[in-house]
């Protein structure tokens, strides 16, 4: 595989991804939470994500298909979970996840729809008509690992800002956390109506 075509396979699921724009969103859930507890919701995220994506490649059209669901049903129920992460933050002002389990916090919403969503599920279902399950898997893989990496330095980012720093960075992230899952809703009513 030459350097173009790893980066017609690498760029878009990145782009789907989008670790640094889901960063935001991670320090938003995790702000309340140690360093060593943050850590932990990392690591149960990332697999989390892992897992599902590597499972997603060989079943993911077989499920799609089977079940008559599109690409679009995926991104608006996606987009409706995110959203109520963010309300209930923004206006109720309460982490929907304080005092939850970490295993739960990790798997949802931070490994699935975060890190490894509709975007990323129905990217993967793309790159498989140009590319080996091996070679996306690999891809996905590696930007798992770049997300990881994003996400690893946020302890030192919070510690930075403090208390009140971190306060005022969580309630913007829930913010543009709402847009991302309106923008989410949008995506997936417009690619359903075409």
């Amino acid at each position: 595989m030459n350097i173009s075509e790893f980066l017609s396979l690498f760029l878009p699921l990145f782009v789907a991804m989008d670790p640094l724009g889901v960063f935001p969103a991670f320090v938003q859930i995790t702000s309340n939470l140690s360093s060593k507890k943050r850590g932990r919701v990392l690591l149960l995220s990332v697999l989390t994500a892992g897992g599902v994506g590597l499972l997603f490649i060989p079943l993911g059209p077989l499920v799609l298909s089977s079940l008559g669901l599109k690409n679009g049903d995926f991104q608006i129920a996606g987009g409706l979970l995110i959203l109520l992460v963010a309300l209930r933050d923004i206006v109720l002002n309460q982490k929907l996840f304080q005092g939850r389990d970490l295993q739960g916090m990790g798997v949802v919403p931070i490994g699935i729809p975060l890190l490894v969503g509709p975007a990323v599920l129905t990217t993967l279902i793309l790159l498989l008509d140009r590319f080996s399950p091996f070679a996306v898997a690999g891809c996905l893989v590696l930007n798992l690992l770049v997300a990881w990496g994003v996400f690893a330095v946020s302890s030192r980012l919070i510690q930075w800002m403090g208390v009140t720093g971190s306060l005022v960075v969580s309630k913007l992230a829930a913010l543009l956390l709402a847009a991302y899952a309106v923008m989410m809703i949008r995506v997936g009513f417009s690619s359903l109506f075409k």
